[in-house]
């Protein structure tokens, strides 16, 4: 009999865009932090598929990071990707006019 293993099956098929609780809750978190205005451009700038506009774009970058990470721990992660993305904006001055209020 062949065992499914439902975790591995699912994340393969996973849509772009499914996002879970622990990344959606931190995404907004560092939404409201930073700022972040509605609109499109942080999609590209995080590498994520440029059909997401700028809130959805950081979910789906949030979801990524915790799928590379499985045994994350919320708060751990929170700090984590909060000095990824200072990292990543101090190193892109230019886009920070268009995207953060």
């Amino acid at each position: 009999m062949k065992i499914i293993n439902y975790e591995e099956l699912f994340a393969e098929f996973k849509r772009d865009g499914a996002i879970s609780e622990d990344a959606n809750e931190i995404a907004n978190t560092l939404i409201r932090e930073l700022c972040i205005q509605t609109g499109t451009g942080l999609a590209r700038f995080l590498g994520v598929k440029s059909c997401f506009d700028n809130h959805m774009a950081m979910r789906v970058w949030v979801q990524q990071r915790l799928d590379d990470n499985p045994d994350y721990l919320v708060d751990e992660m929170y700090q984590q990707l909060q000095s990824e993305l200072y990292r990543l904006l101090l190193n892109r001055p230019d886009y920070i006019g268009d995207l953060i209020a």
